[in-house]
């Protein structure tokens, strides 16, 4: 088993018996989604979209995703590249790290944050804005109006990322 197996096997144990909100379905089954659409378009970008939430919905640390990758033979200057984009794309604007902040400006601020991540986290988000859009007009319709509009507001800042996922993504949201 490569690298690659070895770390979605270890993504997948991680994630456990998570559920995408609102289904039955493995919530595993987003990661796979965003690390396929992202691989074409950005070197790593399977590893780094397959591991994107990870920091924010387990208990794995950075420093647990470092090891991990290591062990299962990423080159140190891969692994940091990972570990690093996973960073990025995990949420610093929480209820829980400020809970004196209201949800819109804890929301703007996380806009803000993820305007200025690097293109390759931007190229992964493009990814995961795609499974999410998609998503919402499936089992959130409520909302999908307000999401959409939040998003394409989004996108037309967040564009130093691949150009080609980049308009797939804005293509998503029209």
């Amino acid at each position: 088993m490569g690298a690659k197996e070895r770390l979605t096997e270890w993504v997948k144990k991680k994630h456990g018996a998570q559920l995408i909100r609102r289904t039955i379905e493995p919530y595993y089954n987003h990661l796979i989604a965003v690390a396929e659409m992202a691989a074409p378009f950005l070197t790593l970008g399977y590893e780094i979209g397959l591991c994107h939430d990870l920091l924010e919905d387990t208990d794995s640390t950075q420093e647990d995703l470092m090891e991990a990758l290591r062990r299962f033979g990423y080159p140190d200057r891969d692994a940091a590249f990972i570990t690093s984009c996973v960073v990025e794309l995990t949420d610093v604007f929480t209820a829980d790290a400020y809970p004196g902040l209201s949800k819109a400006e804890r929301k703007n601020r996380e806009a803000a944050r993820l305007i200025s991540m690097s293109a390759a986290a931007q190229t992964v988000k493009y990814a995961d804005l795609i499974y999410n859009v998609k998503w919402v007009l499936t089992y959130d319709r409520k909302h999908a109006e307000k999401y959409i509009k939040k998003k394409v507001l989004l996108l037309a800042n967040m564009n130093a990322g691949n150009e080609e996922l980049w308009q797939q993504a804005i293509n998503c949201f029209s």
